[in-house]
């Protein structure tokens, strides 16, 4: 799994897959590999990945790979407390 986070440190959502992104010779957005990746598309928007500015308006993002097991497992732990939590009152 794939943390997008903003360079401000908003985190924009987490992700199975990365779609990389560079500008095609029409100016479309095609996809690419990481290393020709100029940006990503999350949720159908485009951002700059860190060192590129092509993308004009758009804010620039760090693509942080994260274990999903992991972060599945407090989720659930965070669930059960707040089970427990409810079931005193």
């Amino acid at each position: 799994m794939y943390r997008i986070i903003k360079i401000d440190g908003t985190e924009l959502g987490i992700t199975d897959s990365v779609t990389y992104i560079k500008i095609s010779e029409s100016g479309s957005y095609v996809n690419a590999t990481e290393e020709d990746a100029i940006g990503v598309a999350f949720n159908s928007e485009p951002y700059n990945l860190i060192g590129h500015e092509d993308i004009e308006g758009a804010d620039t993002v760090v693509v942080s790979k994260t274990d999903g097991g992991s972060m599945v497992y407090e989720q659930q732990n965070l669930v059960d407390e707040l089970i427990l939590a409810a079931l005193e009152v």
